[in-house]
C-alpha cells in the first residue's frame, strides 16, 4: 500500500505593516523611467512617473514624497529650474532630492545642485543596489517623521483634553471657593461674634468648665476661619495674569517684619533685611510669598529666647537666589518633603497654631513664576528658606 503524503501546509507570509511610501521619478525619457521603476521594484513602494518638470510640480501638490529622483537634463524645465520651483512650494520645501543624470561629475554643475537642496547626485551607469541603498535610507527617515508628526498630534490631542479636564476643575474649584467664603465662613464668623458676646454678658454666671468649653469653641471656630482664608488664597492664586516688573523685596521684608511686630507687641525679635534686594515678579504674589515666608521664621522662632530673622540674598553658580533665615525649631531634612504640602504639619498645633497652608500658598508662587523654592535646616538650628524666581 502506497501512502501518500500530504502536503505540507503552505506558511503565509506575515503581512506588511508598513505604509508604503511616494518616490516620484521625474525623467523626460521614458526608457530611464522604467529603468528606475525596476531598479526599485524590489523596495515595494509606490513609484510615481513624471515626465517633466512641470508634471512633477503637478504630481507634488497631489501627494507627497519621500524622496524625488529628478534628472538634469531635461527639455523646456531643466533639472535645477525644476529643483528651485519645488523648493519654492511650503509642502515640498524639505523634500529630499537626488539628481540623476548621464553627464560626468566634470560637466554637471554640482554645486548649483546641492546650493538648490539636493542631498546627493547619481552618475550613469546607475548600479542598482546602491540607488536601493540610497533611497532606502530617505524612506525609512521620511517613515520617521511621520511617526513623529504623529506621536505629535496625539501629544497635541492629550495636551488639549487635559486643558479641557483642568479648566473645569479649576472651575469646580472656583465654586468651591464662594461656597467657603459664602455658605461656610459667614456663619463661623456669625458664631464666633455670638459667643464673644455670650461670654462677656454672661461669663460671671457661667461655671469656669462651660466658659472654658466656650472659649476653646471660639479657638476652633477661628481656627476653621483661618483654614477657609488660606484656602481662597490658594484659589485666588490659580488663576489671574502674571505681570513681571521689578520688585523690592527688602522693602517689602521690611514691611512684613513692621506687621508681625504690630500683631505682636510683646515678642522682640530681632531682623536684619539686606538692602537692594530685588526680583522680576508679579509684585502681588511677590508680596504673600515673602510675607508668608516672614510668618512662617516668626512663628517658629517664637520659643527662642533671642529670636533672630535674616532676609537676604546670594548667588550660586550665577543664579540669584533670595533667602529667609531663623534660628528658630528647625526640622529634620528627613521631613523636607512635608514642608510645602497643603495642611502638612511637623509641629504640634498646640506649640504653633496655624492653618498648614503659609508654605504651601509660598510654592504655589514660585511655581506660577516657573522658578523653585526649598528649605534647609537642622531640628533645634532653624531653618532657611531659599526661593528664585
Amino acid at each position: 500500500m502506497v501512502t501518500r503524503a500530504r502536503p505540507a501546509k503552505e506558511v503565509e507570509p506575515a503581512p506588511n505593516t508598513k505604509d508604503k511610501v511616494n518616490v516620484l521619478v521625474v525623467d523626460d525619457d521614458a526608457t530611464k523611467r522604467f529603468a528606475l521603476r525596476t531598479i526599485l521594484a524590489p523596495l515595494d513602494e509606490n513609484i510615481v512617473e513624471a515626465s517633466s518638470g512641470a508634471d512633477a510640480l503637478r504630481q507634488l501638490l497631489r501627494n507627497e514624497f519621500a524622496v524625488v529622483l529628478l534628472d538634469v537634463r531635461m527639455p523646456i524645465m531643466d533639472g535645477f529650474e525644476t529643483a528651485q520651483l519645488i523648493r519654492q512650494r511650503p509642502r515640498s520645501e524639505l523634500t529630499p532630492i537626488i539628481f540623476v543624470t548621464a553627464l560626468d561629475q566634470a560637466e554637471t554643475d554640482m554645486g548649483r545642485g546641492y546650493n538648490l537642496g539636493a542631498v546627493d547626485f547619481v552618475f550613469a551607469p546607475v548600479v542598482p543596489a546602491i540607488m536601493r541603498a540610497k533611497v532606502s535610507v530617505f524612506m525609512e527617515l521620511y517613515r520617521a517623521q511621520q511617526e513623529l508628526r504623529r506621536y505629535r498630534t496625539q501629544l497635541e490631542t492629550l495636551v488639549e483634553e487635559r486643558t479641557i479636564a483642568l479648566t473645569a476643575i479649576n472651575r469646580e474649584l472656583e465654586a468651591f471657593s464662594y461656597a467657603v467664603s459664602n455658605d461656610l465662613r459667614g456663619p463661623l464668623i456669625a458664631f464666633d461674634a455670638m459667643s464673644e458676646k455670650l461670654l462677656e454678658q454672661n461669663r460671671s454666671r457661667l461655671d469656669d468648665e462651660t466658659a472654658r468649653n466656650l472659649d476653646r469653641m471660639r479657638e476652633a471656630g477661628k481656627r476653621m476661619t483661618s483654614v477657609f482664608d488660606g484656602l481662597q488664597m490658594l484659589f485666588r492664586l490659580t488663576g489671574g495674569e502674571i505681570k513681571r516688573e521689578q520688585v523690592d523685596v527688602s522693602a517689602i521684608a521690611e514691611q512684613a517684619a513692621e506687621e508681625q511686630r504690630a500683631a505682636h507687641p510683646d515678642r522682640k525679635v530681632e531682623v536684619d533685611v539686606a538692602p537692594g534686594i530685588a526680583v522680576n515678579g508679579d509684585r502681588r504674589l511677590v508680596r504673600v510669598l515673602v510675607g508668608n515666608l516672614m510668618d512662617n521664621a516668626w512663628k517658629f522662632s517664637a520659643l527662642r529666647p533671642a529670636p533672630r530673622i535674616v532676609v537676604g540674598h546670594e548667588s550660586v553658580d550665577g543664579e540669584p537666589r533670595v533667602f529667609v533665615k531663623d534660628n528658630g525649631v528647625g526640622f529634620d531634612m528627613i521631613d523636607t518633603h512635608r514642608l510645602f504640602g497643603a495642611f502638612q504639619r511637623l509641629h504640634s498645633q498646640s506649640d504653633f497654631p496655624g492653618a498648614g497652608l503659609g508654605l504651601a500658598t509660598a510654592r504655589r508662587i514660585v511655581n506660577r513664576h516657573g522658578g523653585k523654592i526649598w528649605a534647609e535646616g537642622a531640628v533645634g538650628e532653624g531653618a532657611t528658606f531659599f526661593f528664585v524666581l
